[in-house]
């Protein structure tokens, strides 16, 4: 099972708190998580609370912080087209 950090290109606080929620994440789970699933933790580190969302793959664990907003071109739905017409 592969442990991937997102939080490796942001903020150090980001970072660890991604590591702590990966290695916290497979002791509950194992190499045994079921695909496609996400849960959410929050972290504290150095007085800052962080939310980490991890993704379970088929081969891997993904850490994502959330500390900023999400795109919204990642939360358009499927069905609108390109003009934003359904």
């Amino acid at each position: 099972m592969r442990l991937i950090n997102r939080g490796s290109k942001q903020s150090p606080v980001a970072r660890q708190a991604c590591a702590a929620a990966l290695q916290e994440h497979y002791e509950r789970f194992g190499d045994y998580g079921i695909t496609g699933k996400s849960v959410d933790y929050m972290i504290r580190v150095d007085g800052t609370k962080l939310r980490v969302e991890i993704r379970n793959c088929q081969h891997s664990y993904i850490a994502t912080p959330m500390d900023k907003p999400r795109r919204l071109r990642a939360l358009a739905s499927p069905v609108m087209g390109s003009r934003g017409k359904p």
